[in-house]
């Protein structure tokens, strides 16, 4: 790709803006890394705990830095700014800086709808809410928009060195690859989850279009250095949040094996690699190549093998997904590749005209795909005691018990009645469902221990909790708690009324706490 080498200038604004932008972004990824990490360690607090903080004064820095690239070319500088600037009355709007403004706008509307989401619904444990996906929808928009904003200032300024503009936009497609493995949620935090139909679609359905318009835009290479990119980013993390102690991230090789194919494809079939058949072609490898490698790690790394009916009865549908999604991303590489050259987009596209039908199409595959995402829940009627097949458990992790929801609500130990929620994926391994009782030290706990009593009924039938051994476990805030180490082996799609009630005999007499905890369990 040729790159038209632009005289020095006054060209400092649009670079100094994507400087900042990317700076910010990258606050923001770490934020998105952390929340999970804090939210499965610590718990679900405050709106302004340090990871949204992050993740929102990331999106206010990018914001600041389009406010002020649309603000420099309206101010007469809209000839520093590479590819097209839109002219909005008396506004002069570079489009990838309005690209990027609207993903934060989308970013920032997120919020407000997040806090209503939780009043009506109570605090989710799980990403695929409406406003947890709207907002990292808007977090995309603002990627793409950055690419576009980058991809213009291709041979300007700073970027005349051009191995720092292709630095700067692997970072950008590095952040996106990111994103289409956050949103899968579960899928990519605890691999025992991962179903052989909606996983491997949905990756076929984000990760093709990523890695193809990599390549088209920067070169065969770009895919493998991609994945590379956003596997060094994963594994720093996961050593940061080991060191503190944070619950971390599963991190496997799901992007880098396929990519370093669709590479090695590319250089082998050069002469047919800027064809949309050959893009298309790549996001069906991608597909076959990522469902063989997912089906080996579950089967040989995970231990849950996935049964090869559910793997083929699924396969059609994200070889379709990852075909289309190639043609998607040869569809927005192309566009990066006229923003950088600023040739006509014919050149990319074969003519205007089907450039214009091009990109309408590749919105509308776009949104149809994302719809295609939409699997409502069906619940089963709450499950009974039987079911659950309670068994002993003398070990287990206290943020994986159900009743650590209720240590979420403050003072809970000295209120009459508590209400909370509890939700989860099912991901086979057995959930710890007795209560709890918790003491400032050690020794507190074991003087009140002789004290306390527990009852517990699941749906209205009480369950004897004298076979169950108290666990001792100390949390990470100092407190010492006691857990009746009772456990669920098994669950399915429902939703349940667990009772509790604790009570605890000290110096001001007999207290008792009735504990409503609405558990919910949802299929991966």
């Amino acid at each position: 790709m040729a790159i038209p080498r632009v005289a020095k200038g006054q060209l400092l604004i649009p670079n100094i803006a994507i400087a900042v932008a990317l700076a910010f972004g990258g606050l923001g990824m770490v934020g998105v890394f952390l929340d999970t990490a804090w939210h499965r360690t610590i718990g679900r607090d405050s709106f302004f705990v340090l990871p949204h903080l992050f993740i929102y004064c990331g999106g206010l820095g990018i914001w600041g830095a389009a406010v002020a690239a649309v603000a420099a070319a309206t101010l007469g500088r809209a000839s520093d700014f590479g590819g097209t600037v839109l002219a909005l009355r008396r506004l002069q709007v570079p489009v990838g800086f309005g690209i990027a403004a609207l993903g934060v706008l989308i970013v920032g509307a997120a919020a407000p709808i997040d806090v209503w989401w939780h009043w009506l619904y109570g605090k989710d444990a799980l990403i695929w809410s409406f406003s947890h996906l709207m907002g990292h929808f808007g977090a995309g928009v603002t990627a793409i928009g950055l690419l576009f904003a980058v991809a213009g200032q291709a041979g300007r300024r700073v970027f005349r060195r051009m191995w720092l503009w292709r630095l700067a936009m692997l970072a950008v497609f590095v952040d996106l690859v990111h994103r289409a493995l956050f949103v899968q949620a579960h899928y990519t935090m605890i691999p025992e989850s991962r179903t052989p139909d909606l996983y491997p679609y949905l990756s076929s359905l984000l990760l093709p279009l990523v890695l193809v318009a990599a390549g088209r835009a920067l070169g065969p290479l770009a895919p493998t250095l991609v994945s590379l990119g956003f596997l060094a980013v994963a594994l720093t993390t996961d050593t940061i949040l080991r060191a503190i102690e944070f619950d971390r991230y599963t991190v496997t090789p799901i992007v880098a094996l396929p990519a370093l194919v669709l590479t090695f494809l590319a250089i082998a079939v050069r002469r047919y690699r800027e064809r949309a058949w050959f893009a298309i072609a790549l996001g069906l490898v991608f597909t076959f190549v990522f469902t063989l490698v997912e089906t080996l790690w579950m089967a040989h790394v995970v231990g849950h093998p996935w049964p090869l009916d559910r793997v083929l009865a699924g396969l059609p549908r994200s070889v379709l997904a990852g075909g289309l999604s190639g043609w998607v991303g040869w569809v927005l590489g192309g566009l990066l590749v006229v923003t950088a050259t600023g040739k006509p987009v014919g050149s990319a596209l074969g003519s205007t005209g089907r450039a214009r039908w091009a990109v309408v199409v590749a919105l509308g595959l776009t949104a149809a795909g994302l719809a295609s995402t939409n699997r409502p829940q069906i619940f089963g009627p709450p499950m009974t005691v039987g079911e659950l097949k309670l068994a002993p458990l003398p070990v287990f992790r206290y943020q994986d018990a159900v009743f650590w929801n209720v240590l979420f609500e403050d003072g809970w130990q000295s209120a009459a009645r508590v209400q909370a929620l509890s939700e989860g994926i099912i991901d086979g391994f057995p959930l710890p469902v007795g209560p709890a009782w918790c003491a400032p030290t050690a020794a507190a706990l074991a003087a009140d221990l002789p004290t306390v009593r527990f009852t517990m009924e699941v749906n209205g039938t009480p369950v004897d909790l004298a076979p169950y051994p108290l666990v001792r476990l100390p949390l990470r805030e100092g407190q010492y708690c006691a857990w009746v180490g009772v456990a669920s082996a098994f669950q399915r799609a429902s939703q349940n009324r667990f009772v509790y009630t604790v009570e605890h005999r000290g110096l001001a007499g007999l207290a008792r706490t009735h504990v409503e905890l609405r558990v919910t369990f949802k299929d991966p």
